[in-house]
């Protein structure tokens, strides 16, 4: 139990170096995190932080770096068997991939987080609309303007319904008029 919660003790700091704008501390930190859950065998810990060190590799624009953390993170969460998460996880890579233009793959991400999500209910709201954003922009990346549109009404309303923050209501909102 020490090593794990040392392990989260280092999510933290590099969480909040992150913050502070200092991403090669923060990779430190979660590197050190993903080691110390290593050796406590911890796979939702390790995942966890695999996930978070994909995001500073995404912030930081090294999105190949993102990507193979992000799976790494995807396999482990597999064979921990939390489903929510990987879910989240999943939902995060479909998300990269379209980033990266990877449609088909972003798809196929994107299908199969829906599917855990369907399984895990009662699925927490913030990533559900999450997930469907992804998938209205990814309609858009596809050519598809009604599917589009009809996400981001998805999106804004789930968002609506949760705490997200007003920008991202806002986001969809300013989809949703531009895509008629």
């Amino acid at each position: 139990m020490i090593e794990s919660s040392r392990g989260y003790h280092l999510l933290d700091k590099g969480e909040d170096q992150q913050r502070e704008g200092h991403p090669d501390a923060a990779r430190r930190s979660v590197a050190d995190a993903i080691s110390n859950f290593r050796y406590d065998c911890d796979l939702g810990g390790e995942a966890t932080a695999l996930c978070r060190q994909a995001r500073i590799a995404r912030a930081c624009g090294d999105l190949a770096w993102a990507q193979h953390d992000q799976q790494a993170a995807i396999a482990l969460l597999r064979k921990a068997g939390d489903g929510t998460a990987l879910a989240r996880a999943l939902a995060d890579a479909g998300d990269l991939f379209l980033e990266v233009g990877e449609l088909a793959h972003a798809a196929a991400s994107l299908n199969e987080a829906f599917e855990l999500y369907e399984i895990a209910r009662p699925a927490p709201l913030s990533d559900i609309a999450d997930a469907v954003r992804t998938v209205a922009r990814l309609a858009e990346a596809m050519g598809e303007p009604e599917q589009a549109r009809r996400m981001w009404v998805d999106a804004r309303d789930r968002l609506a319904a949760g705490d997200a923050p007003d920008a991202r209501i806002a986001e969809a909102e300013a989809r949703i008029a531009a895509l008629g």
